[in-house]
């Protein structure tokens, strides 16, 4: 059998298993993403948060926002501690803090979508391989149809394997990427209704 056929046969195994290390990789982000959402809070945890808002408990509202985890009561704890200064500090420093945690959050979230629009090509590229392996095999009547088999299967394994990869990451991109954007979206109109009510 020729060297370059020898060479392709090698590089389809080690592109399986450079699949299968990818998949341990995105398997290990998602989990990563999913305990740091899970701390994060679900949007709309700070409606009891709103309420105190609403009837100007400002000393209740520091006593919640210093209890609790959730990014809703970060951000308010970060009003709180400028609101003194004047109600035009309170946007900067809560700018200032969600910006930070969009960046803590959105850790991983590249390698996902990188992941899931990539992996698919390299399993095709594996799946290249396995074919001209075949292909060889046939071409010398070495080992009959057991070896084109082989090959064939090979190819279609490693096409298996990276669309294995690629669709769990893209679902989970979307899912942290959904949840991202609800948990701005609740902290923004939280902190515009803090504003309000300290404009009264």
């Amino acid at each position: 059998m020729a060297t370059w056929v020898i060479a392709a046969q090698w590089a389809a195994r080690l592109v399986l298993i450079l699949l299968l290390g990818l998949s341990v990789w995105s398997v290990s982000i998602m989990i990563d993403r999913r305990r740091a959402f899970r701390a994060a809070g679900e949007p709309g945890a700070g409606e009891e948060a709103r309420k105190l808002i609403g009837s100007r408990d400002w000393a209740g509202l520091g006593q919640w926002s210093a209890k609790r985890t959730e990014m809703q009561a970060g951000m308010l704890r970060a009003a709180l501690e400028v609101s003194k200064s004047g109600k035009e500090s309170v946007d900067p420093a809560v700018r200032s803090y969600l910006s930070s945690e969009r960046a803590r959050l959105e850790q991983g979230l590249t390698v996902l979508a990188t992941l899931g629009s990539n992996a698919p090509f390299i399993g095709l590229f594996g799946r290249v391989l396995g074919i001209i392996h075949a292909f060889a095999a046939l071409a010398e009547q070495k080992g009959g149809v057991s070896s084109v088999m082989t090959g064939i299967s090979e190819a279609l394994v490693a096409t298996a394997v990276g669309l294995f990869v690629a669709i769990p990451a893209v679902v989970a991109y979307n899912v942290f990427a959904r949840k991202l954007r609800s948990l701005f979206t609740d902290c923004e109109a939280l902190k515009d209704y803090y504003l309000s009510r300290l404009e009264g």
